[in-house]
């Protein structure tokens, strides 16, 4: 393992492992990591660094979209633009966040990260439903989910469909709604996910209130509130007391929907969550009117309705001004109370126009940054080109080398068995000369019987053109000798042995050796 890739699992391991850390310790450890060379997992690292920060340092995340820019990499980019996306979300800069998703979302256009792909789509749908888009975030949220099934990510698929779920819930389509919180829970019951679980049995415990099914309700949102209290350590859970608010307000009891409300308001206000801030004031003051508390009444609506409109909520928004009808209807001051209505109306009527000038408005701030985005992709391919054409000549030189280093074993081996046949041959001529030399032998010990005169050996070898050295050769052949030892007896080399074997084999011409015999009887 490299030193730069010890370096970032230790900070992963760090990051993952440690406690709560200080506002020194992420700048530590940001100053180890910007010092790495640039790289994929330094990119990824430092956007994983933010998301252990509790996404409050944008400057982690800029340094990963600045160095994922300098070395093209299309996914980090993808990356840090959907961590931007994700802080302007937390922040309630919905419109900005749906610009960062979408500039994420072009980045992936061909990218292989199907896993960030779907996230981003999900991300998208959250945000444009934030923005009252339901009918562009359904669009998102059915394509992340047709790519969840073609993965098989039964996480992510989950996820999707309580997105699915809520745009129904804004469109006050609660079958609908219930339908896919149900296959949601489904899903997230079978792998055991606990949070999931939470989110889900309050979305449908939400869903029972609206059509009025209480008891329904009451049982989906003790469930989501126990899960709650079992896996949150650090948190209360602020959004079921909310909703428990909401459902004991609709029941009529208002004693205990103020209780929950009271419950819901300081921890939602602590972890930023302003949608159900906002709800829980105004419905909060709509209980403490059942008790005839107006000026707290008002106040709280007021609040609710304020922070209503700074995050452009548009059930929120319009539940404040049906409350101020009911405030000034409860004090007979129809007059303001026939203002609030009219304001409600106008707001509703202004729902669509501003829907579409968030879309004109985001299209734009797209179209003013596709050509940057452009030009980085377009560096980006031809980057992977080159290291597709580098990949390809590096495997076309280990083919080679293969190829080269194969040649060379097959002619090893080539050579290796011809010159073992070799020493065949020889060891073959060796036994023949062996033969030829016996045979002689037995001429000589025939003729002497006879009373013939003895045969001069190498007086007939030498007029058969033997030489010294090759008529001494062929002695130590008759007497058995190999062709190692002959060359040690004689102080010669193998391969000289083995041109004197040869030589002589030729001479004699051993394969015709009778007619030899007969001319050594003969002479």
């Amino acid at each position: 393992m490299s030193r730069q890739k010890t370096y970032l699992f230790v900070i992963f391991f760090w990051i993952f492992y440690s406690g709560i850390a200080q506002q020194k310790d992420w700048d530590s450890i940001y100053a180890g990591i910007i010092k790495m060379p640039n790289s994929h997992q330094k990119v990824d690292t430092l956007i994983q660094l933010n998301k252990s920060a509790g996404y409050t340092r944008p400057d982690f995340v800029e340094k990963a979209l600045e160095t994922a820019e300098k070395i093209y990499d299309i996914n980090g980019i993808a990356n840090a633009y959907n961590a931007k996306g994700y802080m302007a979300r937390k922040d309630n800069h919905f419109l900005k966040s749906v610009e960062y998703y979408k500039r994420a979302l072009g980045f992936l256009e061909n990218s292989q990260d199907t896993m960030l792909r779907m996230i981003v789509l999900n991300n998208l749908g959250v945000s444009l439903r934030k923005l009252n888009d339901d009918k562009t975030a359904y669009k998102y949220y059915m394509q992340g989910l047709d790519l969840a099934k073609k993965n098989r990510n039964e996480a992510q698929a989950a996820r999707i469909l309580n997105g699915i779920g809520n745009v129904f819930v804004n469109t006050e389509e609660y079958d609908k709604a219930l339908f896919y919180f149900k296959k949601s829970l489904e899903i997230e019951l079978k792998n055991k996910n606990l949070r999931g679980q939470e989110y889900n049995y309050a979305n449908i415990g939400e869903a029972y209130i609206y059509i009025k099914q209480y008891d329904s309700a009451e049982y989906y949102l003790k469930k989501s509130l126990s899960i709650a209290k079992n896996i949150y350590r650090y948190k209360e859970p602020g959004i079921e007391y909310n909703l428990l608010g909401y459902l004991y307000k609709n029941k009529g009891d208002f004693v205990k929907a103020i209780f929950y409300y009271n419950l819901a308001i300081p921890i939602l206000e602590k972890q930023n969550i302003q949608r159900y801030v906002a709800n829980s004031y105004i419905n909060r003051g709509l209980s403490k009117l059942a008790f005839k508390k107006f000026k707290q009444a008002k106040q709280d609506i007021d609040i609710g309705l304020q922070i209503a409109k700074s995050i452009k909520s548009k059930e929120n928004i319009s539940l404040g001004y049906e409350a101020l009808v009911q405030y000034y209807s409860v004090l007979k001051d129809y007059k303001s109370a026939l203002s609030a209505h009219i304001l409600a109306k106008k707001f509703h009527d202004s729902i669509v126009n501003v829907s579409a000038k968030n879309s004109i408005i985001s299209t734009q701030i797209l179209y003013e940054t596709k050509e940057k985005d452009e030009k980085i992709k377009q560096l980006a391919y031809e980057k992977a080109q080159e290291a597709k054409a580098s990949q390809r000549n590096f495997w076309m030189m280990i083919g080679i080398a293969v190829f080269s280093l194969f040649m060379l074993i097959f002619l090893y081996l080539f050579f290796s068995l011809r010159r073992k046949n070799k020493d065949l041959e020889l060891e073959q001529k060796n036994s023949e000369i062996q033969k030829y030399v016996l045979q002689i032998k037995e001429l000589e010990e025939q003729m002497q019987q006879k009373g013939q005169p003895k045969i001069d050996i190498d007086t007939k070898l030498k007029e058969m053109d033997l030489t010294k050295r090759e008529i001494d050769v062929l002695k130590l052949i008759a007497e058995g000798y190999t062709n190692e030892q002959i060359a040690d007896k004689m102080f010669i080399s193998k391969n000289t042995v083995k041109s004197h074997i040869k030589n002589i084999y030729m001479k004699l011409d051993v394969k015709n050796r009778i007619q030899v015999l007969k001319k050594i009887q003969e002479s």
